[in-house]
Formats: C-alpha cells, sequence, structure tokens
C-alpha cells in the first residue's frame, strides 16, 4: 500500500504521463457510479471494471486449495489430468492502459500479480496441473489487444496465446506422447462483433459510440490428410475423448474460437462443454455428473474459470459434489420409499454411521428438476434442509450429491429427498466412499 502512494504522489506531481488523468474519450461521466458495472476509463478506450478487474484479491483459501488438490487426485485415478486455468484480469494482462485513478482505488499491479501467481503456486504444491493465462496473454502481439476494450471477454488473440500455453502443458504431459494426433488448420474469415451486455450497460453514460467488441475471426479445420478419420474437432465420433474443455463464456463464445486454436496447437480433439452464464461451476457440474462422463471419461479435463470467480461462494457442496463424481465410488444403496406423486423419496441411514466425511448420491433415474432439498433429520428428531439448485442453462442429468455436513454430533438417522420434477422409474439413495479416502 505504501508503494501505491508514492506511485499516486508521483503520478500526480505531473500533468502528462503514461497513468495521467485524462477526459474521456467518449464523453462517458459517472461510469464508476453503475450500480450493476462500476467501471473506470484507460487510455485507448479500455475500460477496467472496479470490483473485478481493479480487484488484488481473489477468494481462494487453504480448504479451497486442498480440495481442488482432491478433485485432481480424484480425476487422476480413473485416468483423467486435470488443468486447471484460472483466467486472469483485465488489470493484471493489459497495466498499460490502466487510468490514473486506479490507485485512488488502492490498485497495486506488483500486489495483483503476486496475488494471481501466489494461487498458482498453491495449486500447484497441493499437485494441481495450472496454466499461467496471465503470462501467455501479455505475449499478445503489440497491435492486438488480450481483452476486448469495452467488455471483458478476451479476444481472438487473447484466446490464441492461452491456447498455446495449455498446449505446451499438454505436450509435457506424461501421456501424451501415446495419444493419436490429429493435424489441424486454421484459417482467417473476417472480422466480427461480439455480443457484449457490459458494453450496453457502459453506454448508457457515454456521449459518442463505446468502442465495439470487435475481434478477427476464425475457422478451424482437422487437415486434408486426417479427413479420413472418425474424430472431428468436436469430437462427434465414437472414440474416447481426448480433451474436454470446461468453462465460462470465455471458453463457449465461438468468436474467438478457441477450442479451434486449442485442438490446432495441441494436436488433440477438443470437446467443448462450456457453458455461458454458468458461473464457476456449471459447467463442471453438468459434466461431471453426467452418465456422459462416467462411460467416457476424458483422457484431458481443462477446467478454465476466471480467477475472481470464488470456489467457496455456495459452501462445500459444489466441490464435494465434483470430486464424488470424479471417484465414481458411490456403490453402497440403500433402500428407500418413493411417495405416490412421486416428487419425494425417504432412506432410513441411522444404521450407516454417517458423518461429514460422507457424501450422498442420489440417482433420479432421468428427472429434468433442477432442484434438489435434502431434509435430514436426527435421532433426536430435529429437522436440518439442505438444497442443490441447478441454474437454468445447466444439463438435466438428474444426479445430486449432498456432503453430510453441518448437520449432528450424533448422527443422521434419515434423509427425505425432494424434487422439483417427478422422479425417474427406479431412483436410487447411494452412499459415497468417505471423501478421506481421496488421498492428500
Amino acid at each position: 500500500m505504501r508503494n501505491s502512494i508514492k506511485t499516486l504522489i508521483a503520478a500526480l506531481a505531473v500533468s502528462v504521463g503514461p497513468f495521467a488523468a485524462e477526459a474521456s474519450n467518449f464523453g462517458c461521466s459517472g461510469l464508476e457510479q453503475l450500480q450493476d458495472l462500476p467501471s473506470l476509463e484507460g487510455r485507448d478506450g479500455v475500460i477496467f471494471r472496479i470490483n473485478a478487474d481493479l480487484r488484488m484479491y481473489h477468494p481462494f483459501s487453504n480448504e479451497t486449495v486442498k480440495a481442488m488438490g482432491q478433485l485432481s487426485r480424484a480425476l487422476a485415478a480413473r485416468g483423467t489430468t486435470l488443468i486447471y486455468v484460472p483466467i486472469p484480469t483485465k488489470s493484471v494482462t493489459m497495466p498499460e492502459y490502466l487510468p490514473l485513478e486506479a490507485a485512488l482505488y488502492g490498485f497495486d499491479l506488483e500486489i495483483a500479480t503476486w496475488v494471481h501467481k501466489d494461487i498458482l503456486d498453491r495449486l500447484t504444491a497441493e499437485g494441481v496441473q495450472t496454466v499461467d493465462a496471465r503470462e501467455a496473454m501479455l505475449q499478445t502481439p503489440k497491435e492486438e489487444k488480450a481483452f476486448f476494450r469495452a467488455d471483458f471477454h478476451w479476444t481472438a488473440a487473447g484466446a490464441n496465446e492461452t491456447a498455446k500455453a495449455i498446449a505446451k502443458a499438454l505436450k509435457l504431459s506424461p501421456d501424451y506422447g501415446a495419444l493419436t494426433k490429429t493435424q489441424y488448420e486454421t484459417q482467417s474469415l473476417q472480422p466480427d462483433v461480439a455480443f457484449s451486455g457490459m458494453r450496453r450497460l457502459l453506454q448508457k453514460r457515454c456521449a459518442t459510440a463505446l468502442p465495439l467488441p470487435e475481434t478477427m475471426t476464425f475457422e478451424t479445420k482437422a487437415a486434408a490428410a486426417d479427413l479420413g478419420g472418425a474424430l472431428d474437432l468436436f469430437g462427434d465420433g465414437d472414440n474416447a475423448v481426448q480433451v474436454a474443455l470446461l468453462g465460462t463464456s470465455f471458453s463457449d463464445s465461438p468468436i474467438n474460437n478457441f477450442t479451434g486454436f486449442l485442438a490446432q496447437h495441441s494436436e488433440l480433439e477438443v470437446v467443448n462443454y462450456a457453458i455461458t452464464g454458468g458461473n464457476q461451476f456449471g459447467a463442471m457440474t453438468s459434466y461431471l455428473t453426467s452418465k456422459e462422463f462416467e462411460e467416457n471419461r476424458p483422457k484431458y479435463l481443462i477446467w478454465e474459470n476466471p480467477i475472481y470467480n470464488n470456489l467457496a461462494q455456495y459452501g462445500d457442496q459444489p466441490m464435494r459434489e465434483l470430486i464424488s463424481a470424479a471417484t465414481g465410488n458411490c456403490r453402497q444403496e440403500v433402500a428407500v420409499q418413493v411417495s405416490g406423486d412421486r416428487l419425494s423419496m425417504r432412506a432410513r441411514l441411522a444404521d450407516l454411521n454417517l458423518s461429514d466425511d460422507h457424501t450422498i448420491f442420489v440417482e433420479t433415474d432421468g428427472s429434468a428438476g433442477l432442484e434438489a432439498v435434502f431434509s435430514f433429520t436426527s435421532p433426536s428428531g430435529e429437522k436440518r434442509a439442505k438444497t442443490v439448485v441447478r441454474g437454468k442453462r445447466l444439463r438435466r442429468t438428474g444426479r445430486f450429491y449432498m456432503p453430510v455436513t453441518g448437520l449432528w454430533p450424533d448422527g443422521v438417522s434419515a434423509v427425505d429427498v425432494t424434487m422439483s420434477e417427478p422422479l425417474g422409474e427406479a431412483p436410487k439413495i447411494l452412499i459415497c466412499s468417505p471423501i478421506s479416502e481421496v488421498k492428500s
């Protein structure tokens, strides 16, 4: 903080310089007062979100790091290598465009960069393979920009540099050499404009048009010599998945060709399961709880996630769900009683000696419900409810996992599971192996 103050004083002492305050190039006023998206306009029309891009602390607790390690090991035990790719903020990727006012909000580039690298270092120490997208995107050619100027998503150039870094990590992994390679070719098409909700909000405070989220578009296809194979870029063949890409709108948006660049640079088939608007867990939960994942596990699972997305935001349930689904060790079935309307089922748990080390797996056998309420009963008759709510954009897998945490020291006698849509023909409740069995 002391260095930040010194930097601010030095900048204020001169009227010009790389971080000197300037009038808006687009007649914008009060961007920092936008209720939904307070922002600052930097150099060359590059706009930074105050609450995300200028944030220097990103929640990533030791418990979260440990859970990520458990997830990585659970996947590895069944033949899948996890590669975690935190998407950096615009501020640490394009610092040369920051406005002077960023210092007034306490932003310090050195600290922000250290925080980003520290998260990667802690994950690596826990055995999680990571890719430094910040370092990769800093390699974006000077005539390009890694992020759109008036939007928080990356351009095709930023996506390409990140894809190169991920491909490098894949090629260094022990299992890469044994995989069948496919040559891909990428051709440039024409510039196109992405949809931007952020730009639409900002434009209300600006007199002239903000920069469009425009980028060159590309198309990636298998080279002519490889067209005879069963696989194509998006994995419509019957072979096992080589690379599963999970993530957010960064991966899901076709305008940046991230999937294509990743296939080209890695020479591997990439299947994209990313979900726009799925937040930090949408794509991972949809995929790992699916029968598709259970029956055809990928060789590599790439999890793209903006670094400011808090993996502990919804408690321990989402990560415990991913870990339990990854292990596939939920085999202890208990008897259930299904209600007449088929919206709920009950299981007695008194003789199972469950603790917070266990997770309950509900297989609805095809329910389309996006909400499951787990109502637990203690030996003394107390009740406590825990709910799983899937977003509307998530896949309806009909499978839900709930850790037996936050309950009673003397255990649980029963659980009632109520669905928002009717259960299938043969629903089940199963007990997963203790989470502690996923070795540290």
